[in-house]
This record gives structure tokens, C-alpha cells and sequence, in this order.
């Protein structure tokens, strides 16, 4: 079988969509009957992305993102906690920011959360591309972000094992609320980072909370094989997927760790009519709403780079020094086909990866071949998250194709993320 996840923002992704959608982004009812459909869907987790700045970069300006609300999120991380009082098993994924965030801060963070939510956290580590401007700090250049990672993690798994686990023992005869042997300082003194500890959380039900990470640079796969429990990739087609499956794994392999320890998750956003008909015509509307300016303005965002300079009918140089998230650049330079940055663009503003659509016994053959052929663990849904009648759609038609055919679990058989993930 295959795993499922949603990954979506914050944020007021689909405001503009004509959907008939009574929700309000800014309100909390959309997140909690979200996570009650994925749960009922018995999807892996939801997962949030996130972003702590409103970019500049396009055409030098925070005009264009703000008139078209665009990177503006509510923080991720209460969301998640107000979408664990609602559930039970479903795992609840925070994207944080190495780079901005103190360790022992998001340690303590992640580890309440765990806490609170029975052991469904996942963290969705980002060494960030910008940002620094709202925290007074120049950004460190790119591989430099990763080797401050490195140690930011090595120290966060330090504070959340400064407790073991049976340390708790409240002997209320004795008055011993913990066991002192069985808590730690940490006393981490590295080249960015300096604590002594311990976490003043006791250790949570996972005791680590699931690491995710989008590893697609050299550096970035270099990080993810060493740290990550999943990998979330964007790839074009099949054939990309295989590739990027094998040689994530060799790499996996050959750092010592077994290549089953990592999921490797892709991501997809079907258009799926009830009929071929239906969903063709959804898939031609689908594209007609593709605007140039907004995939601009997003890769610009990725990149750290201004897109508006380049010649919209030819490729990406594929020698461009970028700042941002070079596996972005990586996907377009290197893959197969050669597309112009206008069509990298409009496939951008479309959040479209690996293009289906059709009716939903056809995307379940689509995603049958490409789990089996291109190497995926699993799949997430991308953006969508505020057009509810797109998810009612996955859950209710999509979801129980794949349940029929085995490819899909039917039921939980644990109630921790990790369960979830290493289930199969």
C-alpha cells in the first residue's frame, strides 16, 4: 500500500475560487472539519507550510503579494493544535524555521504539542530563503543554512531525550515527582549554538516528533538522508520520480541507515470529473486559470531571485546562482523537457506537479503506476485546502477507489504518526 497526506496553508489559498465555499480562511471551522475528513479518509496527516515574511523580491515590491494574498498565513502551529482537539489518530505536520526560531524554543514547542495531541506532531524543518529582514539578521547563504541545521538539530534531539521516558514517576508517598538520574543538562557547545538544558517538557509519546524535510539540492539531500523520516519531492513525471527515488535511497543506503527508515512522499493535485467528459472539461478550466504574473511572483519567492528580468519565451538558465530553494530550480533545469519560464510559470501559479486528471478510477491508475514504476511511498495532496468541496470530492469518490483496490489502508492500526508512517 501507499500513504496519503494533505499538504496545504494557512493562508487564503482559494479566495478567489468560485467553489461556493462558505468558509472563511480566517476562521477556525475550515481547519477542524478538514482534519475530520482526512481522519475519515485514514490519510497519514495534514501538513501546513509556512512563511514568517511577506517577499519583496518581485518586481521589488510586497505590492504585488499583498494585493493578490499571496504568502500571508496564519501561524501553523496553533492551527495544528486546535485540529488535534477535533481528532484522534490523524498526524498534524508544522512547517518551523531553523533559522529564526531558538532550539530549545521549538524543542519545547514540538514536545508540548506532542504531548497535546497523544504523539501526531510532525516537523517540517526549512532552513528558510528569506525572512531576515523581521528578525534584524542577514541570511546566511545557502549550504551554510544547512550546516546550522545540522547542530540545531543534533541539539533539539539532545533536550527532547534529556528525559527518558520512565523518569515520571509521581511517587506522591515520597514526594518524588521525576526521577533525577533519569534527567539530563545537555550542555551542547557547538559552533552556532550553546545550551545547557534539560527541556523542561517530559519526554513526549513519540519522544522525537516525525521529522519532514523537501531534500532536492545536493546539500538538501545531504541533510534529509542524515535527519529526515520523510521526504516530500515535487517531480514532473514518472521518470523523475523514479530517478530522484533511487538515487535518494542509494544515498540513504550508503550513510547507513535502511532505505525503508525514509518515506519518500510526491506530490499531486488531480482534477477528477464524475465522467472522462467532466473532467476534461475541469482540466481546461483548470488551466485557462493559470496566470503568468502569480507563477512569477511565486517562483520569485522560491528562488530569491526576480523573475521579471528573464525572457518569458526561453528556459531558465540552468547555471542561475539562486539563494532560494535551488531544488526548485533543479526541477526545471533538469528534468525532462525543456520548458520556457512562461510555461513554468502558469505551472507554478497552478501549483500543478504531475499533471492528472480524469475520472477517479483513472487517477487511481495513475497513481497505482506511479507508486509502483517511479518509486513513491506515498503522496500528498498540494494547496487546495480551503476549497472544502475539492477535499469532500478526494474522500468520497477518489479515496474509496483506492480503499477497494487494496493500495490504500481502510483502517488505522496505530494512533501515533510514526505508526502511521511505518505501518507499511
Amino acid at each position: 500500500m501507499f500513504h496519503l497526506g494533505w499538504f496545504g496553508t494557512t493562508g487564503p489559498v482559494n479566495w478567489l475560487a468560485p467553489s461556493g465555499n462558505v468558509y472563511d480562511w480566517r476562521k477556525p471551522d475550515i481547519f477542524q472539519d478538514v482534519a475530520r475528513l482526512c481522519e475519515r479518509a485514514k490519510m497519514d496527516f495534514v501538513m501546513f507550510a509556512d512563511s514568517v515574511a511577506i517577499p519583496s523580491l518581485f518586481r521589488g515590491s510586497i505590492d504585488y503579494y499583498v494585493r493578490n494574498g499571496f504568502m500571508i498565513y496564519h501561524d501553523p502551529v496553533p492551527t495544528c493544535a486546535w485540529m488535534a482537539a477535533a481528532t484522534e489518530r490523524i498526524g498534524l505536520a508544522s512547517t518551523l524555521s531553523c533559522t529564526f526560531y531558538p532550539p530549545y524554543l521549538l524543542a519545547r514547542l514540538l514536545a508540548t504539542m506532542d504531548h497535546l495531541s497523544s504523539g501526531r506532531i510532525a516537523w517540517n524543518v526549512v532552513t528558510s530563503t528569506k525572512g531576515g529582514e523581521n528578525f534584524g539578521m542577514e541570511m546566511p547563504e545557502h549550504d551554510e543554512r544547512y550546516d546550522m541545521a545540522d547542530e540545531y538539530l543534533e541539539l533539539c534531539r539532545q533536550l527532547w531525550d534529556s528525559w527518558d521516558p520512565d523518569a515520571v514517576i509521581m511517587d506522591r508517598e515520597n514526594r518524588i515527582f521525576a526521577d533525577p538520574s533519569k534527567v539530563r543538562e545537555v550542555n551542547f557547545e557547538g559552533k552556532h549554538y550553546r545550551c545547557r538544558g534539560p527541556l523542561n517538557v517530559v519526554s513526549s509519546p513519540q519522544r522525537h516528533p516525525v521529522i519532514i524535510m523537501a531534500g532536492t539540492s545536493p546539500r538538501g539531500q545531504r541533510f534529509a538522508v542524515q535527519n529526515a523520516d520523510m521526504v516530500i519531492a515535487h517531480k514532473n513525471s514518472v521518470a523523475d520520480m523514479k530517478t530522484y527515488s533511487t538515487q535518494l535511497r542509494s544515498k540513504v543506503a550508503e550513510a547507513g541507515r535502511d532505505p525503508k527508515s525514509m518515506k519518500i512522499f510526491y506530490a499531486i493535485k488531480p482534477i477528477m470529473g464524475d465522467t472522462e467528459a467532466e473532467a476534461q472539461e475541469k482540466w481546461e478550466k483548470h488551466l485557462a486559470n493559470g496566470d503568468v504574473d502569480l507563477g512569477l511572483a511565486d517562483l520569485s519567492n522560491t528562488l530569491m531571485y526576480d523573475m521579471s528580468q528573464f525572457d518569458l519565451d526561453k528556459p531558465l538558465p540552468k547555471d542561475l546562482k539562486v539563494q532560494g530553494i535551488v531544488g526548485k530550480l533543479l526541477q526545471y533545469t533538469q528534468s525532462q523537457g525543456h520548458m520556457t519560464l512562461r510555461e513554468i510559470a502558469k505551472h507554478e501559479s497552478l501549483k500543478e506537479t504531475f499533471p492528472i486528471h480524469g475520472t477517479p478510477e483513472q487517477i487511481a491508475d495513475v497513481l497505482e503506476h506511479a507508486w509502483k514504476e517511479g518509486g513513491a511511498d506515498g503522496f500528498h495532496f498540494r494547496q487546495m485546502l480551503q476549497d472544502y468541496g475539492y477535499l469532500v470530492d478526494i474522500v468520497t469518490k477518489l479515496i474509496p477507489v483506492l480503499q477497494r483496490r487494496g493500495l490504500v489502508r481502510k483502517e488505522y492500526t496505530g494512533r501515533m504518526l510514526r505508526d502511521h508512517l511505518m505501518e507499511f
